[in-house]
């Protein structure tokens, strides 16, 4: 066995690459990194690399193979389709597989006590409870209904919430075409109306919506708890195995060439790492996705009880844009009107349009 095997290197560099890559596709889109590297970063990824690589297609195979390309993309991607959920679900149970077969055996150990794994009486794993309400959780928020909208129940859907005559405003939607609840939003993905949307999951193949939000929440509440005590008893197993294998304390190994090596502490962990590349991959997806998982986990939970989704906060940052650049104005249709509605007014079309009008300064929501 080598100090530091050259193909675990590459396996968990593309491991981090990979879960740099889920990073940014759960926290580019949110408002907490609007302006900031991690939003470039998503930006850069999810368009200006699929732009350029298409680009590059169509001048060296010809535009007719990159638009059946680009079709292909549009349907694996652009519409809903299990592939991406499979994905996730497979990564999910093989890590569970690796857990238990390469991590609880060495549970409870000198870092971990008993009662954190067994229960003594029946030996009932404790976390198993939240990995049964993290399991269910995401079960439910596939397959429950998120709250589309239909023929059948347009009537009482528009009943649900009030239009503001800000945000939302009475209209048919142009692709269902039939009228549009306050708060809901037509889903590309989907290709259907969604009462109060959050956000279309690729790793749910649904909508998160009015029916289904509260099995979201608690899929991520339970995924971060997953994730957070996941990784702090792979973390305590991989300092146990350097005991178990005599790698701790200044220990001396040979390498290759017959010359004796003496392990820091880095070096024994890398050396365990080629020894166990399942629980190296583990560890390393662990440390990368559990940051973004509670990451976003908070600011999920954080909008939620303010009360609005990450959809209307999306719409409210472009309105605040909008009032910070000076085109937001309480309009009357005429003098006598009884009403004001709220409108954006281009700049360049400020001073042709002669209605009653009162600037918007600042927003309350």
């Amino acid at each position: 066995m080598s100090v530091w095997s050259f193909t675990v290197f590459w396996v968990l560099a593309a491991l981090g690459v990979f879960g740099l890559w889920v990073t940014l596709l759960i926290l580019g889109p949110n408002r907490m990194f609007r302006g900031t590297a991690v939003e470039r970063a998503y930006f850069a990824v999810t368009e200006t690399l699929p732009e350029a690589l298409e680009r590059w297609m169509r001048s060296g195979v010809g535009d007719a193979l990159a638009a059946r390309a680009e079709r292909v993309w549009n349907a694996l991607f652009g519409r809903r389709n299990p592939i991406i959920q499979i994905f996730g679900v497979v990564l999910y149970w093989t890590g569970l597989a690796v857990f238990f077969a390469q991590v609880a055996p060495y549970i409870p150990n000198r870092y971990v006590a008993s009662w954190q794994w067994y229960i003594p009486a029946n030996k009932v794993v404790p976390i198993g409870a939240t990995l049964a309400a993290n399991i269910g959780s995401y079960i439910a928020a596939c397959a429950a209904d998120p709250g589309v909208v239909t023929a059948e129940n347009v009537d009482t859907a528009c009943q649900v919430f009030g239009y503001d005559h800000l945000l939302y405003f009475e209209r048919d939607c142009r692709t269902c075409l039939q009228r549009k609840p306050a708060r809901s939003k037509h889903c590309s993905a989907c290709r259907r109306c969604v009462q109060m949307v959050d956000h279309h999951c690729i790793w749910l193949n649904n909508c998160v919506g009015l029916g289904n939000a509260r099995w979201f929440l608690c899929f991520l509440a339970t995924f971060s708890i997953v994730c957070v005590y996941g990784t702090y008893l792979v973390g305590t197993v991989i300092l146990e195995l350097r005991h178990v294998h005599g790698l701790a304390d200044g220990a001396v190994i040979w390498d290759e060439l017959g010359e004796p090596v003496q392990l820091s502490f880095k070096s024994s962990v890398l050396y365990l790492f080629d020894g166990y590349p399942l629980l190296a991959v583990l560890f390393v997806l662990l440390l990368v996705l559990t940051p973004a998982i509670g990451i976003f986990t908070a600011y999920q939970l954080r909008i939620t009880a303010l009360g609005y989704t990450s959809n209307e906060e999306t719409k409210w940052l472009n309105i605040s844009d909008a009032v910070n650049d000076g085109v937001v104005f309480a309009v009357r249709d005429h003098e006598d009107a009884p009403h004001e509605t709220i409108q954006v007014i281009e700049k360049e079309d400020q001073t042709d349009d002669a209605r009653p009008r009162r600037p918007i300064s600042h927003l309350r929501h």
